[in-house]
């Protein structure tokens, strides 16, 4: 099966659009009144979300977005609070192209101001969860794939479902009772759904579910329509609100911002004289995907953890953070077969990803200065610099995540994943270039009227240390990698700066709290150093890869501390989980 998700083949003949896939139309000539009468009204839409902080939308079948904007304007008009938050989680097999869905959106001016602001951030068109903040508190995540292996990945609580899939006759796999008991899975108690459908196979496979169905007038020429109740009655778990972040590097910053945005105190601790004073300081930060020739958890989450980096930080402003084009050479024959076999098959579509004479290349690739990024990313956090936290205990707050690099290890109580360090010395000089960047496992990155390249990837053995052997190392990569600027650079104007990276066995981050297997091996813990008391959750293991995984991570943490839907299926969360190593060890006879 191809990784690329498949494009819709629409006809627009009659002015609305037609699915010649599904032989089906869209939406009927009613269109958006029919969406709010069905949808927003069947689910009891504002009435339903008045009085919560928190409110969760799940939809089957995305579509052009018409369901997800009469929600969006609704929420404008109907919001609880200026600070109450809309989670959207959709679901499509077929994504849009953006020029598509523009032009049925025209089809509704007064949608115009909303449509514009989603376009701009339309969804990629690749398979996997994508997590898209809106204005307004509104987040988008949305589930490229087929539904069948889409929906078992979703881990959420929903409030309202808009189960608006294609007719049933027409797409039975939408509307079977393995689907609708994953509705039901995802469902929170007294969640509400609606459809247009009263097709008497759907109405079954709800009640099966668990879900007491209704039969409504309908809208339109459909005489009738569904809405479907779920047992229980609605209610908001209390979420943290002091939070506690150890350590002020990119991934602290961006577990801060990420709090900070859900209007929580946030007080972040470190043991440096400010942000970024371990590995996250290097003048330059180059954001750009290692993409694997084969699907599967760890290649999905590189590809949604790049593809979420990429809207964050362009969030942050022309100052802080650079689009650019990257290139990636292969470092040998077997890379490059990698690198073929890959072009095969491309997990992202020729908008992020082309082929290079001498490799791929990468398009809206990011550079990030952390000078600017990491206290713009920090603003509105209490910041505790010079502070050494050896007991998750001794700091006042309802949940701590432990940001702290190799410093995880430290403290009392935590059996840490196993983490090893890896030392990096990189260059800098300043440069006249436009932005861009060049890699095959070293890098040279123009942009900021800087140049940046290296680095070195060796055991760390103690303290960082500036070495005359790997900057002849770097001087090397940037000869190999840009002849050009190597030939013309004056040693003496270099600056070499080194710090240590938190590295794992398999190379991949952490984030979540201790697995149950991990808890129940907390006699592994030292005597005298019980596990902590206080809640918390770890966030580690980046390697030099922290400015791509850091973003996503965080609201990974955040979104399970809220109890919001997850951006990232559950399977990829499974991979980066900080438990995994322990599991594993378990796993091993003897």
């Amino acid at each position: 099966m191809p990784r690329l998700p498949p494009l819709p083949n629409l006809d627009f003949a009659t002015g609305a659009p037609y699915s010649r896939d599904r032989d089906d139309v869209y939406f009927s000539g009613e269109g958006l009144s029919e969406k709010r009468q069905v949808f927003l009204a069947g689910c009891g839409l504002p009435e339903t979300w008045s009085g919560r902080d928190r409110f969760a939308i799940g939809e089957l079948g995305f579509g052009a977005s018409l369901n997800l904007l009469a929600a969006w304007d609704l929420w404008r008009q109907h919001r609880p609070s200026p600070t109450a938050r809309l989670d959207y989680l959709s679901f499509e097999g077929f994504l849009m192209k953006p020029e598509d869905a523009a032009r049925i959106h025209a089809m509704w001016p007064e949608l115009a101001d909303l449509s514009r602001q989603l376009l701009a951030r339309w969804p990629v068109r690749a398979k996997g969860f994508q997590r898209i903040p809106l204005p307004d508190g509104v987040t988008l995540t949305l589930a490229v794939d087929e539904i069948s292996s889409a929906l078992p990945e979703a881990r959420a609580r929903i409030d309202a479902w808009f189960l608006d899939g294609f007719a049933p006759s027409k797409n039975p796999e939408m509307w079977s009772p393995e689907i609708m008991s994953h509705v039901a899975r995802l469902s929170a108690p007294g969640a509400r759904a609606a459809t247009y459908t009263v097709a008497g196979d759907v109405r079954r496979s709800l009640e099966a579910a668990g879900f007491a169905v209704e039969k409504k007038p309908g809208h339109g020429r459909k005489k009738e329509r569904l809405e479907a109740r779920f047992p229980g009655e609605a209610s908001q778990a209390p979420a943290p609100r002091r939070i506690a972040i150890i350590g002020a590097g990119i991934a602290g910053a961006c577990v801060a911002r990420s709090f900070l945005d859900r209007g929580c105190d946030v007080t972040v601790y470190d043991k440096g004289a400010g942000p970024g004073a371990a590995a996250s300081g290097n003048p330059l930060a180059l954001v750009m995907p290692r993409l694997d020739a084969a699907d599967g958890p760890q290649a999905r989450s590189l590809i949604e953890a790049y593809l979420y980096a990429r809207r964050f930080y362009a969030t942050l402003g022309p100052d802080a953070a650079v689009p650019l084009d990257a290139i990636h050479r292969p470092r040998g024959p077997k890379e490059q077969q990698r690198f073929t076999k890959l072009l095969a098959d491309p997990p992202l579509d020729e908008s992020l990803l082309q082929p290079k004479a001498d490799g791929l290349r990468h398009l809206g690739a990011f550079a990030v200065r952390p000078s600017i990024a990491l206290p713009r990313l920090l603003e509105g956090a209490t910041l505790r610099f010079n502070t050494n936290i050896p007991s998750l205990d001794d700091v006042d707050a309802d949940l701590v995540i432990v940001c702290a690099g190799m410093g995880i290890a430290n403290f009392e109580g935590i059996d840490a994943p196993p983490l090893a360090g890896r030392l990096g010395q990189l260059e800098s000089a300043a440069s006249s270039g436009s932005p861009n960047a060049i890699a095959d496992g070293g890098y040279a990155l123009e942009a900021f009227g800087q140049l940046v390249f290296g680095a070195t990837f060796e055991p760390a053995d103690g303290e960082p240390k500036i070495t005359g052997a790997a900057r002849a190392e770097n001087l090397a990569t940037l000869a190999r990698l840009r002849p050009d600027l190597a030939s013309n650079l004056d040693p003496g104007s270099l600056t070499s700066r080194a710090a240590i990276r938190a590295t794992t066995p398999d190379r991949f981050p952490f984030v979540g709290p201790l697995s149950s297997k991990a808890e129940a091996q907390k006699e592994k813990a030292p005597v005298g150093q019980p596990a902590p008391s206080r809640p918390f959750r770890l966030l580690g293991g980046l390697g030099a890869r922290g400015f791509l995984w850091s973003p996503l991570l965080a609201e990974l943490a955040t979104s399970e501390a809220f109890d919001e839907p997850s951006p990232a299926e559950a399977s990829v969360a499974e991979s980066l989980d900080p438990g995994r190593y322990l599991r594993r060890a378990l796993r091993r006879p003897g």
